[in-house]
């Protein structure tokens, strides 16, 4: 085999891997980072690492069920443990995914009007952009397959590569500053719920330790046909994985650090940095800084489109067919209820909503798979060592306390929006 094929062969084995880096690095991640590095610095790092790490190796968890059991999560949840229990799983999900949906067309459609304003100087139509970038998706989608989505999503990753490595290496403040930030520490709590260093923190980890990348992984794995004869294949991908989702998300917190939190300058929104980096970027730079937004909010709500028809795929043990006129109908009906997201004055409120909902469905659906896995007529001698039970136990426990918190930042934020109504 040429160089050339094997470099072929070697992208093509880890498409999966950047599938789930361009689902994860959306801009509610790219918010939290943000937020973390302007009113912090670099002083939550760590928790970025820990969060990655902890993806990782769910990433794995996940994947090997599926390779053992050739079921899915969501299938194995509805013949072995209760139809119910997977249907509620499913209500919780479609909430959190129709609120999603809402909440990033709106947020991207109010960057490019940031963006138009802030560096070409003219007004844009809200209402015509977020159609615009609705169809877009739309498109996408009845253009593709399972393979051309991964490919879509590898063009978007290499672009948020460019547009947030180039950016920190630039304003890199220096290998101390980085250095201190993996010493775990708590900073000082700021005023208000939109700067509490915990429910940042929460929000951090909530959009990295994400369910959804964990229950799409599983469908990846069955639709690609892994079984543990590739247990290679798929440790690499999910090591590069989870390593980029850390390179791409510190890159966010350093530029953030290195030009909001040395000016002092405070943020709740990533479309509030454009203004706010113009000066210091100039409008070139900030254009590519832009693209990479762009490119996160896609990649993001490009799968978010394809989660509920999956799931549902996942239940019933069907294949993941996006072609059919049945799915394209479907398509159209979500893509209408993103839309509504243009007409909303809240996006980041429901972005609010459905990252808390992330953070409580959680738990549930990996109690469920550690219930599963417990089991020898599923798993047989691939069920977890007495040392992985411990970890497993450790990231249940840590994932349930991140679901307390966002339980509490979700209802100071709800008093906060009543208060101003």
């Amino acid at each position: 085999m040429s160089i050339k094929n094997k470099l072929s062969a070697l992208l093509f084995s880890l498409t999966p891997g950047i599938f789930l880096i361009g689902y994860n690095i959306g801009t509610g991640s790219l918010t939290a980072m943000s937020k973390a590095g302007a009113n912090f610095g670099t002083d939550l790092l760590w928790a970025v690492a820990l969060s990655c790490l902890i993806t990782w190796y769910l990433i794995n968890f996940f994947s090997r069920f599926t390779m053992v059991t050739g079921l899915t999560a969501m299938e194995a949840y509805h013949r072995h443990i209760h139809p119910v229990f997977a249907w509620i799983l499913w209500s919780a999900l479609a909430v959190i995914i129709l609120s999603a949906l809402m909440a990033m067309i709106g947020l991207l459609t109010d960057v490019i009007l940031v963006c138009c304003k802030e560096v070409w100087l003219v007004e844009g139509n809200r209402v015509v952009i977020g159609i615009i970038l609705a169809l877009i998706v739309y498109g996408l989608i009845l253009l593709g397959n399972t393979k051309r989505f991964e490919a879509m999503l590898s063009v978007m990753v290499a672009l948020m590569g460019v547009a947030f490595i180039g950016s920190a290496i630039w304003f890199f403040p220096g290998f101390e500053t980085v250095a201190k930030g993996f010493v775990p520490k708590m900073p000082a709590v700021a005023r208000g719920s939109d700067n509490n260093s915990m429910v940042i923190l929460a929000g951090m980890i909530g959009t990295t330790v994400s369910v959804f990348a964990f229950l799409i992984r599983s469908g990846q794995v069955k639709d690609h046909g892994w079984t543990m004869a590739d247990w290679a294949i798929q440790k690499r991908d999910a090591m590069v994985s989870a390593s980029m989702m850390f390179v791409l998300s510190a890159a966010v917190m350093i530029t953030a650090t290195a030009t909001l939190h040395e000016e002092g300058l405070k943020m709740n929104h990533i479309k509030e940095m454009i203004p706010m980096l113009l000066p210091v970027f100039g409008p070139a730079a900030l254009f590519v800084f832009v693209i990479g937004i762009m490119a996160a909010g896609i990649s993001s709500h490009l799968p978010n489109m394809m989660v509920i028809p999956w799931l549902t795929d996942d239940l019933s043990g069907r294949p993941r067919e996006t072609r059919t006129l049945k799915k394209r109908i479907v398509f159209g009906i979500l893509t209408a209820v993103s839309i509504l997201g243009v007409f909303t004055a809240r996006p980041v409120f429901l972005l609010l909503l459905s990252q808390a909902g992330i953070s409580l469905v959680m738990p549930m659906a990996l109690l469920g798979l550690m219930y599963l896995s417990s089991r020898s007529d599923l798993l047989g001698k691939f069920r977890p060592n007495k040392i992985e039970w411990i970890v497993l136990s450790s990231i249940l426990c840590f994932a349930s306390f991140m679901s307390a918190q966002a339980l509490h930042g979700l209802y100071q934020d709800l008093g906060a929006v009543f208060a101003t109504n």
